[in-house]
């Protein structure tokens, strides 16, 4: 793997989580293939885009009435590119909560695995995503 790769991926990752984070969740989805997969929640999982776009706007529905900032952190991330192109990824996620009055609280802390292809153009797509809540780890 080289640092470009790793450079291009990091900047992948900062552009989706940009548009998660200000709710704008065609464009995320449109950061997966027409097929894409999305598990954030246990019990969950989002298929298509259109599927995805559904399942966040349904899950941010909570706060609607709240002043709230989320921002997703990714950090640790390894990259292993695969024979078939196909990157497979896993990283650890933060999610920081705030709002206001009142000092950040942190969320939930998770370790996420995607594959990530890249489309005709060679941008990169996430194929799909898979969030495992560290809290959950703890409850088996």
């Amino acid at each position: 793997m080289t640092t470009d790769l790793y450079a291009e991926v990091q900047h992948f990752y900062a552009r989706q989580m940009r548009l998660m984070d200000i709710r704008d969740f065609v464009a995320f989805a449109d950061t997966f293939t027409e097929d894409g997969e999305f598990s954030h929640s246990p019990g969950q999982l989002a298929r298509t885009r259109a599927g995805i776009v559904a399942e966040l706007e349904d899950f941010h529905k909570r706060y609607d009435n709240d002043p709230l900032v989320r921002r997703h952190w990714f950090n640790m991330i390894i990259v292993d590119p695969q024979e078939d192109g196909s990157l497979l990824t896993s990283y650890y996620a933060y999610v920081i909560n705030t709002r206001p009055g009142v000092e950040p609280q942190l969320g939930p802390s998770c370790v996420v695995s995607d594959v990530l292809v890249r489309d005709a153009g060679g941008q990169l797509l996430n194929k799909s995503r898979v969030v495992r809540q560290d809290r959950l780890l703890l409850e088996s």
